[in-house]
């Protein structure tokens, strides 16, 4: 569990996008000025419309610009990757609100503390993103003095525990400043992006709802607030409680596998990559538990998000980290069952009983061996 809070402070959506009346296509500028960035591009993601778009822009000493139009409010995705680094893995990138006028970021070197100003959502985005950088701030110096203990010090269970639980009380701090900005601006268009904030990228169903629920009904109603209405929707579909939805895909052999195949087991349904290194970090401690009760009645199905150019690391990864349980992919981009699930992140994943029915989400680590230890050490 040791990097899971700081994912959750860093990880962005890649491409979040509000829908409004239609209207006349706004031009947009954002204009970069980091003097200490040591990147050598810059990488706007966005839709227009329902197209995806993905601009890039040259950085000359920290400086560099974009431009073009949107027929709706929408929010992008700044990534300036350092050198040497994949686009999709960096953790280089900060939102902006693409509306019409020119869009000012800057700062010193990181895009993810730089303030975007210069139209009225940027600068309402700004203001509250400067009260949670100094739990951002935290974090990372936590994580880094973490880091830094000799290797003795470092990976013992107390030492984990106490990172933990200093990480959850500067998570929740800023939790505590989204929850209140949300109860003090229901009427805020705005307040709907600091919902999402606040969800993260693995949102729970009840929580999402709840805050949902204190936004006023023209802020709920907005086509975006729709838009949140649904992805409400389909989470309460595979909330904890619920059947888990049936579903099919290849093994690495070609052959189909269903979900359903695996009824009468407690099922674990793990979504993965072979590039994701949070997932390959827990691989070991998932082989552990399958091996200690794959006789009691439980088993492990991954579902790789790897896509159809990475099926040799896929295999590879399997092979690599000594994974016996079936495995399952499109070998698409998106996998349709993780859209299904509502995946928007991994490592994820899903527990299920005999019969189906989802009995836990985002289980791993010591949680998850002590819930296991829990439903099957009482099985003869």
């Amino acid at each position: 569990m040791r990097r899971s809070l700081h994912f959750l402070f860093t990880l962005v959506p890649l491409v979040a996008t509000a829908q409004s009346k239609p209207a006349l296509p706004a031009t947009f500028i954002v204009q970069g000025s980091l003097p200490a960035s040591t990147a050598h591009m810059a990488y706007l993601y966005y839709k227009n419309g329902t197209q995806s778009i993905v601009d890039s822009a040259a950085v000359h000493a920290g400086r560099f610009q974009f431009k073009g139009k949107v027929p709706t409010l929408s929010q992008a995705t700044l990534i300036l990757p350092a050198p040497g680094t994949p686009v999709d893995r960096s953790p280089e990138r900060l939102p902006v609100y693409l509306e019409k006028g020119t869009i000012k970021v800057s700062g010193s070197g990181q895009v993810v503390y730089a303030a975007v100003e210069g139209t009225p959502l940027n600068h309402e985005s700004s203001s509250l993103a400067a009260q949670v950088q100094t739990f951002r701030k935290q974090l990372d110096a936590l994580y880094a003095a973490y880091e830094n203990l000799p290797a003795a010090g470092r990976d013992t269970p107390a030492a984990e525990a106490k990172l933990n639980q200093e990480a959850t009380a500067i998570y929740e701090k800023r939790q505590q400043v989204y929850a209140a900005y949300l109860k003090a601006h229901p009427t805020n268009m705005y307040s709907l992006y600091v919902l999402e904030s606040y969800v993260g990228p693995m949102p729970q169903a009840s929580s999402y709802a709840a805050l949902f629920e204190v936004l006023a009904p023209t802020v709920r109603n907005s086509p975006y607030g729709q838009v949140i209405q649904e992805r409400i929707a389909q989470l309460q579909r595979v909330a904890v409680g619920a059947v888990a939805p049936d579903f099919s895909q290849a093994s690495p052999d070609g052959k189909q596998l269903k979900l359903s195949d695996l009824r009468g087991k407690y099922v674990l349904i793990d979504f993965w990559a072979s590039w994701c290194a949070p997932c390959r970090q827990e691989n070991p401690n998932l082989v552990k538990l399958y091996t200690a009760y794959k006789a009691k009645g439980f088993t492990v199905l991954g579902v790789s998000l790897d896509n159809a150019t990475q099926r040799a690391a896929w295999l590879k990864a399997i092979e690599n980290d000594g994974l016996p349980w079936p495995q399952v992919s499109s070998l698409t981009k998106p996998n349709p069952v993780a859209l299904t699930y509502g995946v928007n992140a991994i490592p994820q994943n899903f527990l299920l009983d005999p019969q189906g029915r989802i009995l836990a989400i985002n289980m791993r680590g010591e949680e998850l061996s002590k819930k296991l230890a829990e439903l099957l050490n009482k099985v003869n």
